[in-house]
C-alpha cells in the first residue's frame, strides 16, 4: 500500500471506491463501473494486502553475521573504468594470480551503466508508475500505510447519477 500523498492524488485500489463498484452493478451503470476499474493501478503491490511489516519482523544482516565483505556493486562509476589499465598493469607486473586476488578482493560492477528510461517510455506509463520511478530516481524509499477508507473521491459522479435517476422520475410522471 502507498503512501498519503500518493494515494490522496491517484485512485489506487477498490478500497478508495468504498461501494461505489457494487451500486454501479446493482444499477446497470457500465460506464461508469469500466471507468472506476480502468483508473485502478495495474500493480499487484499496491493493494492493500501487501505490506512490509512481515518482511519488517525479522531483519538480520547476514553481511555482519558472517562477516562477509560488502555488497558487489550493481553499476561502474568512473573509477571502475580506470581499474581495467590498473589490472593489464598487475597482470604484466605479478601475473595473473595477483589480478585474480585483486578481483576477489574487489568485484567488478554488475553492469557498465545505470540505463535510465527514455522520456518516449516514461510519458507512456501510468501515472502511478511515474511518480514511483519519480520518488526511486529522487532517492526516496516507497513506504506503505494501512488504508483507512475515507470514500472514493469521486462525488460529482454520484450527483450525476442522482440526476439522471431525477429526470428519469420525471419523465415517467
Amino acid at each position: 500500500m502507498l503512501t498519503p500523498e500518493i494515494r490522496n492524488e491517484l485512485l489506487v485500489d477498490e478500497m478508495q471506491l468504498g461501494q461505489r463498484l457494487n451500486e454501479d452493478v446493482q444499477t446497470q451503470n457500465h460506464a461508469d463501473f469500466a471507468l472506476m476499474l480502468s483508473m485502478l493501478s495495474q500493480d499487484v503491490t499496491d493493494q492493500a494486502i501487501f505490506s512490509d511489516e512481515k518482511q519488517k519482523v525479522k531483519e538480520v544482516d547476514l553481511r555482519a553475521k558472517f562477516k562477509l565483505p560488502k555488497e558487489q556493486k550493481q553499476y561502474a562509476t568512473a573509477s571502475d573504468f580506470d581499474r581495467g589499465s590498473e589490472m593489464t598493469a598487475l597482470f604484466a607486473r605479478d601475473g595473473f594470480t595477483s589480478v585474480f586476488l585483486a578481483q576477489c578482493l574487489c568485484n567488478e560492477p554488475l553492469t557498465q551503466f545505470d540505463r535510465d528510461i527514455k522520456p518516449e517510455v516514461f510519458s507512456q506509463l501510468a501515472p502511478l508508475k511515474q511518480e514511483k520511478l519519480r520518488k526511486v530516481n529522487q532517492g526516496k524509499v516507497l513506504t506503505y500505510e494501512k488504508i483507512h477508507e475515507t470514500g472514493d473521491g469521486f462525488d460529482i459522479l454520484d450527483v450525476i447519477n442522482s440526476s439522471r435517476i431525477e429526470e428519469k422520475i420525471a419523465t415517467s410522471v
